[in-house]
């Protein structure tokens, strides 16, 4: 009897906490540091011995990000594609991050770099979103990461470190 008093103890406390959680106030500008990991897969087109087309289609999840952000924790989903000639590539694509609250932000990526050697130039471009975070703008600019290898043949898993910037209206 004791420990299902125990129990239930512990069970409203999280209960209590994850309410309060949930429902903390975000903030509607604001930047920081953020941490995350992804996965995807890869189609890869040869075009030549000086030219490449690929194309990319990854989901991930943000580990950490300023409490207060609409990033905290969110998921993302994300299809683009990379063109690469004579050493050099131009990258586009689209994400979509699901906020803890069932939110959405829309995002555009643009970069372009080295192959081999990473993005020298752009990044991801918040557009807009859902429910609080309607009209979000900002961006998100990847700084550089350890190597990782696949676990998987057929795909990719990387570490996400980047800053993001945000104001929502």
């Amino acid at each position: 009897m004791q420990k299902i008093g125990i129990v239930l103890i512990i069970a409203v406390f999280g209960l209590v906490f994850s309410i309060f959680t949930a429902n903390a106030e975000m903030a509607k500008e604001g930047s920081g540091d953020i941490r995350g990991s992804k996965s995807g897969t890869l189609q890869f087109l040869k075009m030549g011995d000086d030219r490449n087309q690929m194309n990319y289609e990854e989901s991930g999840v943000i580990l950490d990000a300023p409490e207060d952000s609409p990033f905290y924790h969110a998921t993302w989903y994300g299809i683009g594609t990379l063109h690469g000639f004579q050493g050099k590539f131009q990258a586009t694509g689209a994400m979509v991050f699901t906020c803890t609250n069932g939110d959405q932000i829309f995002a555009v990526v643009g970069t372009e770099g080295m192959l081999g050697k990473g993005n020298t130039g752009g990044g991801v471009k918040l557009v807009g979103g859902t429910g609080g975070c309607s009209g979000i703008e900002g961006e998100l600019v990847a700084t550089p990461r350890p190597p990782t290898k696949s676990s998987k043949q057929g795909t990719y898993q990387q570490i996400v470190l980047g800053k993001v910037s945000w104001k929502i209206p």
